[in-house]
C-alpha cells in the first residue's frame, strides 16, 4: 500500500466513524486546510472507481452555483444524462421521470434533486438500503447567501420526507469559511499530517530512482514537516542540505526557495543577522520578474518591519508591488499595498495618504475570485476604511453595501488582524 492509499484508508476510517455517530444527519461539513479538503475530495472520487468496495452511492458535483432556482435542476440534468446513456447501453429502456413541478413551500429548487432521487429509489428498491452522499463542490459561487439558503432547504426537504438515505456533503476551509448561514449540519475536522504524507510519498517514489532533484524535493518536505512541528534546528540542518543539493545541480530557483525558508525559520528563532544574510543571498539570485521574487521582496519587507524599520521595509513592499503587477499576482500586490497604507498612518500627517493606499487595495482585491478575496485581508482593510469614513457617511454606507454583497451580512466578523499587521502608531 503506497502512502496515498494509506491516507485514503485513514480518511475512510474517520468518515465511517463520523457517519456512524450521526445516522440521522442530512448534512456533513468537512473542515480543513485547502490541501486537506482536496484529499477528502480525492477520497470521494475514489468511491466512484471500480476499485472501491463501498456499498453506498457517492456523487460529486462541480457545477457553478448561479442562482437558487436552477442549481438543483442542473444536478438532475447531469444525473439524467448519465442514466439515459446507461439505459441505452444496457437496452433495458427504464424511464426515470425527474419532473417535480413547482413546490410552493420552497423558495429554491432544492426539492428537485431530492424528489428525483426518491423516484430513482422507487425504480431500484435496493437503493433504499444504501446511503446516497452528494458532495457539492461548485467551482464558482455567484451568491453565497442563496447557496446557504439552498442547502438549508434541501436538508429541510429530506427531513420533511423522512428520508434517511440522502445526505449532503460540503468541504470548507476551517478558518476562511464560505457558508456561515447554515442552520444545521455536523462538522468534522480532518486529521491529516500532510507534510508527513508528502515526505512519505516522495520517499516512496524516489526509492529506486536516486534522482538529485527528487532528493531536493524530499529534503524540502522533511524540513516543512519539522517546521510545522516547531523543530527549527532540525529543519535548518535539512534546509542547508537542500541548498547544497540544489547548488550542485544548478537549480537556481530551488536554491532561492530553500534560502527563503531558512531565512524565515532563522527569523522565528530571533537570529536576525543570519536571517538577513539568507534573504540577501536569495534576493541576489531571484531576479525581478518572477512570483518567487515578489514573494521574497514581500517576506523580506515583513522581516525588516519587525526587526529594522519602516523606511527600509517600505522599499521592499514597493518593489514587491511592481513585480506582482508585472506578473499579475493580485494577492501579493494587494497585501503589500495594504501594508504601505498602514505604514503611511501618522499622528502628525493624519490618514489621507493611507486612505489612498486602502482604496487601491480594494480595487486590486475586486480583480480576484471571491474565494481568494476571503483568504486575503480585504475585510480587514474595509473595516479600517469604514471606521475612517464613519458608518453613517455616504462613503461608509456604499462600502458596507459592497462588502455585504460579496461577503454576506456578517462580513465584519471576517475582519481579522493579519499576521503581518503593521501598527506604526504603537
Amino acid at each position: 500500500m503506497n502512502p496515498i492509499q494509506l491516507e485514503l484508508f485513514k480518511i475512510d476510517k474517520q468518515w465511517q466513524q463520523v457517519v456512524r455517530q450521526h445516522p440521522s444527519e442530512t448534512l456533513f461539513l468537512c473542515l480543513g486546510e485547502r490541501h486537506e479538503v482536496n484529499l477528502f475530495e480525492a477520497y470521494f472520487k475514489y468511491q466512484l472507481t471500480e476499485e472501491s468496495r463501498t456499498d453506498d452511492m457517492f456523487l460529486l458535483h462541480y457545477q457553478g452555483f448561479n442562482n437558487k432556482n436552477d442549481y438543483g435542476k442542473s444536478l438532475v440534468r447531469e444525473w439524467k444524462e448519465i442514466f439515459d446513456l446507461w439505459q441505452k447501453d444496457t437496452g433495458k429502456g427504464i424511464v426515470w421521470d425527474v419532473e417535480s413541478g413547482d413546490a410552493k413551500d420552497y423558495k429554491t429548487d432544492a426539492f428537485v434533486p431530492v424528489m428525483a432521487l426518491i423516484r430513482l429509489c422507487g425504480l431500484y428498491p435496493e437503493l433504499n438500503s444504501k446511503k446516497i452522499y452528494i458532495q457539492l463542490a461548485p467551482t464558482v459561487i455567484d451568491d453565497v447567501v442563496s447557496l446557504s439558503e439552498w442547502i438549508n432547504e434541501c436538508c429541510s426537504c429530506i427531513k420533511t420526507l423522512n428520508n434517511h438515505n440522502i445526505k449532503l456533503v460540503y468541504t470548507e476551509h476551517h478558518i476562511h469559511r464560505t457558508l456561515k448561514k447554515l442552520k444545521q449540519g455536523t462538522e468534522f475536522k480532518l486529521n491529516i499530517d500532510v507534510s508527513q504524507l508528502m515526505q512519505n510519498a516522495a520517499a516512496h517514489t524516489n526509492r529506486e530512482k536516486n534522482d538529485p532533484e527528487a532528493d531536493y524535493q524530499q529534503q524540502i518536505l522533511i524540513a516543512s514537516n519539522y517546521l510545522s512541528k516547531g523543530k527549527h534546528e532540525q529543519a535548518n540542518a535539512v534546509l542547508e542540505r537542500a541548498i547544497v543539493i540544489a547548488q550542485k545541480q544548478g537549480l537556481q530557483e530551488a536554491v532561492v526557495a530553500a534560502r527563503i525558508m531558512l531565512a524565515q525559520s532563522l527569523a522565528i528563532k530571533n537570529k536576525k543577522n543570519e536571517a538577513r544574510q539568507q534573504y540577501e543571498m536569495a534576493l541576489a539570485r531571484a531576479g525581478e520578474r518572477s512570483q518567487l521574487s515578489a514573494h521574497i521582496h514581500m517576506s523580506y519587507g515583513s522581516f525588516l518591519l519587525a526587526h529594522a524599520g519602516k523606511d527600509e521595509a517600505k522599499k521592499y513592499f514597493e518593489k514587491a508591488i511592481k513585480i506582482a503587477e508585472m506578473i499579475e499576482n493580485n494577492f501579493i500586490a494587494m497585501e503589500c499595498t495594504r501594508l504601505l497604507g498602514q505604514l503611511s498612518e501618522s499622528k502628525i500627517t493624519g490618514s489621507s495618504k493611507a486612505m489612498t493606499y486602502y482604496v487601491r487595495c480594494l480595487e486590486i482585491a475586486k480583480k480576484m475570485p471571491i474565494e481568494k478575496r476571503r483568504q486575503s485581508s480585504m475585510a480587514y482593510t474595509a473595516s479600517i476604511m469604514l471606521k475612517k469614513y464613519g458608518e453613517g457617511s455616504p462613503e461608509g454606507k456604499k462600502l458596507d453595501l459592497e462588502m455585504r454583497q460579496d461577503y454576506g451580512e456578517d462580513w465584519k466578523s471576517m475582519a481579522e488582524v493579519p499576521a503581518n499587521h503593521a501598527n506604526p502608531l504603537s
